[in-house]
């Protein structure tokens, strides 16, 4: 499914957060949004999921327009994974990946056998067999952002949003899960929007970027157009370079812009 943001503004209080911020994202592609601190990209996402309101412009996914569905409607169009979701304690693995399957059989009905198809094969697609019996309480940081991950593919969009969905992961564990994310894209066509910190992963995974800064679009177009402009480090404050290593960007931090040499 494609996304479109066209215009959007959103305020939170009397601050405005997103400004005249417009995104187009094919379907089956990946769009990774980076930027500083504060720059927006959490309520971007948030705004793109209908979970906040913009004050003015839209967001469709496949030519819909999210501010006209309900919650559930919603989450059958689009899954949002947030940067440090909620994991209840005392439910197993394969349990909570069938909490993605409640937009499709609603709070009061059982799963019914195609659910459960559903669930299995999204188990044995992210090799999470070995684990599914287990409490998700006790999992490791990478295998909960596994499950994580396997519950949202349960919900059957063809969207997935994520709000740095590597954080607190080691080096392994941030490239397994953007793999894996990657091959969803490449095999499924699934559409991703996700925000990143580390911008040399942003633009090895991502066939589209955007930078934002103070709530409006900076740069966008290809990974390597964004990662080489100059834009890039003025939104960062710092100068960033980039080197080629085995023919991939490289993306490395040097002083502070107006730091003292």
């Amino acid at each position: 499914m494609s996304v479109i943001v066209e215009h959007l503004g959103l305020r939170l209080g009397k601050k405005t957060v997103i400004d005249d911020v417009s995104i187009d994202v094919a379907s089956g592609t990946w769009c990774t949004i980076v930027g500083p601190n504060g720059a927006g990209k959490t309520s971007l996402l948030a705004a793109i999921a209908g979970l906040r309101r913009p004050h003015i412009g839209s967001v469709q996914i496949d030519g819909v327009a999210i501010e006209s569905l309900n919650e559930r409607a919603r989450a059958q169009r689009v899954a949002f994974v947030p940067q440090s979701p909620v994991v209840p304690a005392g439910m197993n693995v394969a349990d909570y990946i069938m909490l993605g399957r409640q937009s499709s059989h609603g709070l009061l009905r059982a799963p019914a056998t195609f659910d459960r198809q559903i669930v299995e094969g999204v188990i044995e697609r992210l090799d999470l067999i070995d684990l599914r019996t287990r409490d998700v309480a006790t999992l490791s940081g990478g295998e909960r952002q596994r499950v994580v991950l396997a519950r949202a593919l349960a919900q059957g969009t063809r969207t997935i949003l994520l709000d740095e969905p590597t954080t607190g992961l080691d080096v392994r564990h941030q490239m397994d899960i953007l793999e894996l994310l990657r091959k969803e894209v490449d095999e499924c066509e699934l559409t991703v929007v996700a925000t990143l910190h580390d911008l040399t992963q942003a633009g090895l995974f991502a066939d589209h970027m955007v930078l934002l800064r103070d709530g409006q679009v900076r740069a966008a177009g290809a990974p390597a157009d964004v990662v080489r402009s100059s834009a890039l480090s003025e939104s960062y404050g710092t100068t960033l370079h980039v080197v080629e290593v085995d023919g991939r960007d490289v993306v490395i931090a040097g002083r502070p812009v107006g730091a003292d040499k």
